[in-house]
């Protein structure tokens, strides 16, 4: 039913790598930070834009790695033939 038109294998750059890592750790520090104001009842508007700033961070490495690491493919999906039944007229 799909076909397969085109796959170009990911980049998979040195820079990408280097990126996700210092994304991961940034991503640790701040998941750290949020758990320790949330312990020890540090400001929670603080708190609260450190645990924001871990989904940002999560968010930009979820898309170097889609740019990075997953193959860049075109599908095409072929229809099905539309059926129209005739109906009487009443």
């Amino acid at each position: 039913m799909t076909e397969l038109i085109r796959s170009d294998a990911p980049r998979r750059s040195l820079g990408g790598l280097l990126t996700m890592a210092g994304l991961a750790i940034g991503t640790l520090f701040f998941t750290v930070l949020s758990f320790l104001g949330i312990a020890f009842a540090w400001n929670q508007a603080v708190v609260a834009f450190w645990f924001g700033v871990v989904f940002l961070l999560l968010a930009v490495f979820f898309d170097v790695y889609r740019r990075e690491f997953v193959p860049d493919e075109l599908i095409h999906k072929q229809r099905r033939p539309k059926v129209v039944y005739k109906r009487d007229i009443r």
